[in-house]
């Protein structure tokens, strides 16, 4: 009677180490699977929100370049003005076919003028919240080079705008040491149709105009390369894009 007890004590024991074996496995993978499918819930929602931020960097990107093809047309209608000058002057910077004309487009309005034009500023918001850290979100390492690649032309090409806008300032100032400035103004105010009065000529200062004229050229041809440049660029992160979005959306 005695053995009986101590084998079913024996059996007592046995079972209820098996059963705390098994609540702890049954706990502890119950556990595990609530980890790894909210880990899988979590990667879901960082794929879809991935494939938002890349919907919005190709939006961006079309932004992008509608403004650049406004800048291209600004440049090409100041590259003509200029290559017209640059003619005129080889015919005498004291001239009254260069003097005219370079009054005719210093004087044209708005986005007509040799002195004024259309700046490109490109969108750089997706592209900052990216590298703020949600850069993450887009697990492509092509299209994390290429975007990389495509803001540091963009940034090459905008110190070229700002020193080419520096340049159609100082082109400016220049003009306006050439001409009657406050006549021109009295005209203006008076509804006359202004006429180009040229103050005492001074060969330095038609030089500096003429040497301004040359360097703004050689500027814009620069800045139509750059244009192009980036065009290409843009054209390919759009495509890795367009690419990524329609294999994880």
């Amino acid at each position: 009677m005695k053995k009986e007890l101590q084998d079913i004590k024996v059996k007592s024991k046995k079972s209820s180490w098996q059963k705390y074996a098994m609540e702890f496995l049954m706990l502890f993978a119950a556990i595990t699977l609530g980890f790894f499918a909210e880990n899988q819930r979590e990667r879901w929602g960082e794929n879809a929100r991935g494939v938002q931020y890349a919907q919005r960097l190709v939006k961006d990107l079309d932004l992008d370049s509608i403004r650049m093809e406004e800048v291209k047309a600004s440049y090409t209608s100041r590259k003509q003005q200029i290559n017209t000058l640059i003619i005129l002057m080889q015919g005498g910077l004291e001239k009254k076919p260069f003097l005219d004309s370079l009054f005719t487009y210093f004087t044209l309005p708005g986005s007509g003028s040799l002195v004024t034009g259309i700046n490109f500023v490109e969108n750089l918001a997706t592209r900052d919240e990216l590298k703020s850290g949600n850069m993450r979100l887009i697990r492509s390492d092509s299209i994390v080079r290429q975007l990389s690649l495509y803001t540091r032309r963009e940034q090459i090409f905008l110190g070229n705008q700002t020193r080419y806008r520096e340049k159609r300032i100082e082109l400016l100032e220049l003009m306006e040491e050439v001409y009657d400035m406050p006549r021109l103004g009295l005209e203006r105010l008076e509804g006359k149709k202004p006429e180009p009065h040229v103050l005492p000529l001074d060969p330095k200062q038609l030089r500096k105009v003429a040497n301004a004229l040359s360097h703004l050229q050689g500027m814009i041809i620069n800045l139509e390369s750059n244009v192009e440049t980036i065009a290409e660029e843009r054209r390919l992160l759009k495509k890795l894009l367009l690419a990524y979005i329609e294999e994880k959306g």
